[in-house]
């Protein structure tokens, strides 16, 4: 894995895996939507899940664009 500090005035770093480590990426997202989401009870302390949502799904769409399916839950 690679990652790069301001490589654009786009995005604040670029990350430069393989195909196991973007595997590794939708794991960690995934968890960590299922661990906020233990903890959130429905009250003013919730914390809001969209970016982790967000994360998970362009990370899934990097996936499929380079590698053509959907093996990243292995």
């Amino acid at each position: 894995m690679k990652i790069e500090s301001n490589p654009s005035p786009d995005t604040l770093v670029q990350i430069t895996c393989d195909r196991e480590g973007l595997k590794t990426m939708i794991s960690a997202a995934i968890a960590a939507i299922q661990h906020t989401d233990n903890w959130n009870f429905g009250d003013e302390y919730d914390m809001d899940l969209t970016p982790y949502h967000d994360m998970r799904d362009s990370l899934i769409k990097k996936y499929t664009e380079v590698y053509g399916d959907e093996d990243f839950t292995n």
